[in-house]
């Protein structure tokens, strides 16, 4: 609702042609009297004071109608509220909050079943075949045990020497006989060459030979006391081995043993 039209009423001017034109010097008198205080001394001037309340009745009206304005047209009247505007756009994203607090370690989690078991893998290689003396990296010892005599004499007679004192060693009891060690080869393998340890120089000679059949081919031949190399490297088949003929011609000949040298196919 608008501002509605004013109700005071202006009584006197100061300029004008009218009957309610005031002199200066008339306003002049009035103010010089109300700063004397002669108004409160003047009381019974009835058409002064009836001057004075119409004045204040028409301020006192206006004031009502400017706070009326004010609170029905500025503030409102407490009308129905519009509908909702249209969102705005999105503002940019605030700055990042500080770090929470880390959380409690969770629990562990079930253990899960066992997978079913793999194939079978496929069958290993067989080791190498062992030998009577044994096998220390790529030789083999012929111990003086693995010697056995021929039948060149009546009765076999090889013997375990010890009669010299902090020695051990093998001879025959009769110089007629010879005396062989036989010694598989290991798979893989194939001898290269021979050694025979004795107390004396004797004639020594080295055999292939094949266990399903007992044929033999000889494969190198020399003294003892020296390293025989087998000219044709000897491989290992899995029927065949090799025999190691040592020629005695007294017995006082002492056979302390001996070595194949081996090397990989």
């Amino acid at each position: 609702m608008a501002l509605q039209d004013k109700k005071n009423k202006t009584i006197f001017t100061k300029t004008g042609d009218g009957n309610d034109k005031v002199e200066p010097a008339k306003i002049t008198e009035l103010e010089n009297k109300f700063t004397n205080g002669d108004h409160i001394q003047d009381r019974g001037s009835f058409a002064q004071l009836g001057i004075v309340y119409l004045q204040l009745q028409n301020v006192s009206e206006e004031l009502d109608e400017l706070r009326r304005h004010l609170t029905d047209d500025f503030t409102g009247g407490g009308g129905s509220q519009g509908p909702q505007g249209p969102q705005g756009p999105q503002g940019p994203q605030g700055p990042s909050g500080t770090d929470g607090a880390d959380g409690s370690n969770g629990t562990n989690g079930a253990t899960g079943s066992r997978g079913p078991t793999g194939n079978t893998g496929a069958r290993g290689d067989d080791g190498a075949d062992g030998a009577a003396g044994g096998v220390y990296g790529n030789t083999i010892k012929i111990l003086p045990t693995d010697f056995m005599g021929n039948d060149d004499a009546s009765l076999e007679r090889t013997v375990i020497e010890d009669d010299i004192r902090d020695k051990l060693g093998i001879r025959v009891a009769s110089s007629s006989q010879e005396i062989f060690a036989n010694v598989s080869i290991p798979k893989n393998k194939k001898v290269t060459n021979y050694r025979v340890y004795s107390s004396a120089s004797v004639a020594t000679s080295l055999f292939g030979g094949t266990y399903t059949t007992g044929a033999i081919t000889t494969l190198a031949s020399g003294n003892s006391g020296a390293t025989i190399d087998v000219r044709n490297n000897y491989n290992s088949t899995e029927t065949n081995y090799v025999a190691l003929k040592i020629t005695t011609t007294t017995t006082n000949q002492i056979i302390y043993g001996a070595t194949l040298t081996l090397a990989d196919i």
